[in-house]
């Protein structure tokens, strides 16, 4: 019996079918079902049996699956840490940020980073939606994320980092162009756009606006600013989205909205229970600094100033 086999068994059990499970596992189904063979050959019992063109356990196979599940959990998870261990005892700090900033904000402070610190780790860049990021930190791939809250991740911390102001968008030619703030209760009767609350945004411009002026019509709903900002230039809707530099690449006419500031927060989230190296707990202090002084770089209001 080998890891391989292990492997293999998992996922043939998992997909209930050989060439599924050959595909994911970049071998051939010959490959598969010679080790599957030699596996039920050396336990002395039937794993799998034939249901049409799909397998599954018997159970044998049920009550070896449980066993194999576990032990493969527990060494991947062991696989995990030392390569975080690696990762860095060779000076590298990996940093998953919320796309709309990986390009502008954390290179700059990369950049402030390096500057005040004579032997700086390498920081290597990653971008993800919210709750990949924070997947990604558990799973061990990333030391840091910039991201939104994201619910069931207890042991992480979660630190206020800054907001990003929520505006509404509209065309040139929309009548609201013409205003330049705005309250969610004056958008009664609009035909309103804004993020999908499958992801955090989304839940809370919604909650903010509804909270205001809970009659409001929100027609739909999409997963980023781009998808957004393209409905509202081609349709007479008005777009609640937060002030991002996807907007950019649009002629919108932006409309400050009266929500509270902490609609749209922003974190440093981290894993409490990782250890942590010298230069992590440097760089992650640094990070702690930089939000009293981001609204001197970024088009972003701090904490500290939050009334």
């Amino acid at each position: 019996m080998n890891l391989n086999q292990l492997y293999y068994f998992r996922e043939l059990a998992e997909q209930q079918q050989y060439t599924r499970a050959a595909e994911l596992l970049y071998i051939s189904q010959p490959t598969l079902s010679v080790s599957i063979k030699q596996l039920e050959s050396e336990l002395n019992c039937k794993l799998f049996r034939h249901n049409g063109h799909n397998v599954e356990l018997t159970p044998y196979g049920r009550l070896f699956y449980s066993t194999v599940v576990k032990t493969l959990d527990v060494l991947d998870d062991g696989k995990r840490r030392l390569e975080q261990q690696i990762s860095q005892d060779q000076g590298n700090i990996h940093v998953a940020c919320i796309p709309t900033h990986v390009g502008t904000l954390l290179p700059r402070l990369v950049k402030e980073y390096k500057q005040e610190t004579e032997t700086a780790p390498r920081i290597i860049y990653h971008d993800n939606p919210s709750l990949q990021i924070c997947q990604g930190i558990q799973n061990g791939w990333y030391d840091i994320g910039i991201t939104s809250y994201v619910e069931g991740f207890d042991n992480f911390n979660f630190i206020p980092f800054f907001y990003e102001p929520v505006i509404a968008i509209v065309s040139p030619d929309s009548d609201l162009a013409k205003i330049d703030r705005i309250s969610p209760e004056e958008l009664r009767g609009e035909n309103l756009l804004t993020y999908t609350k499958e992801i955090e945004i989304g839940q809370s411009i919604t909650n903010a606006l509804l909270a205001k002026a809970s009659d409001l019509k929100i027609e739909n709903r999409l997963h980023d600013e781009l998808a957004i900002a393209g409905q509202v230039m081609t349709n007479n809707i008005v777009g609640v989205v937060a002030d991002t530099v996807y907007l950019k690449g649009f002629d919108l006419h932006r409309i400050k909205l009266d929500l509270p500031k902490d609609t749209r927060q922003i974190y440093l989230a981290y894993d409490s229970e990782r250890s942590m190296s010298p230069e992590f707990c440097n760089f992650l202090d640094f990070l702690k600094r930089q939000k009293h002084h981001l609204t001197e770089h970024f088009p972003m209001e701090p904490i500290e100033d939050i009334e």
